[in-house]
């Protein structure tokens, strides 16, 4: 979130408010000494404090992201589908046809597209081919916890 700045009846202060992983940093930056404004100086000494802060906290939260990131190359949502593999519907020459569609974001950044046909593969043998997609493009070991898991998203879908 940053540097904010609130002005309330109990002072005018500034904000600074970051979540990293589970822990978070919410920390005040009082512009008010015994209920009265700081002079200018101070209030840009405050300033930059805050900002430093902020600074310092945006670079931690970087860093941690890109561990997590390395560490975990497969998301979930919260109802437990994998975040990339969609099932949609398609109008297709009069007709609807259900797919799993794969959007796939590489470690260089950039995105493998796909799709398969749940009505010519079948749900289950489908599920399988998307999920067989994902771990040769990402190079996941099929034994590791992160494919139990993907396999059990099945579920959601």
């Amino acid at each position: 979130m940053g540097v904010s700045e609130n002005n309330a009846h109990y002072g005018h202060r500034l904000r600074v408010y970051r979540k990293i992983g589970d822990i978070i940093y919410d920390e005040v930056y009082y512009l008010t000494e015994n209920g009265k404004p700081v002079t200018k100086k101070r209030e840009r000494e405050i300033r930059s404090q805050a900002k430093a802060r902020d600074k310092e906290l945006l670079e931690y939260q970087a860093e941690y992201q890109q561990e997590v990131d390395e560490a975990n190359p497969i998301k979930f949502h919260q109802d437990g589908r994998i975040i990339g593999l969609t099932r949609q519907q398609q109008q297709s020459n009069d007709r609807v046809v259900d797919i799993f569609k794969l959007r796939i974001r590489l470690p260089d950044g950039s995105i493998s597209w796909g799709s398969i046909s749940i009505d010519l593969h079948g749900f289950d043998d489908a599920f399988a081919q998307a999920l067989d997609r994902i771990v040769e493009v990402l190079d996941i070991n099929k034994r590791t916890k992160i494919y139990r898991q993907m396999k059990n998203a099945k579920a959601s879908y």
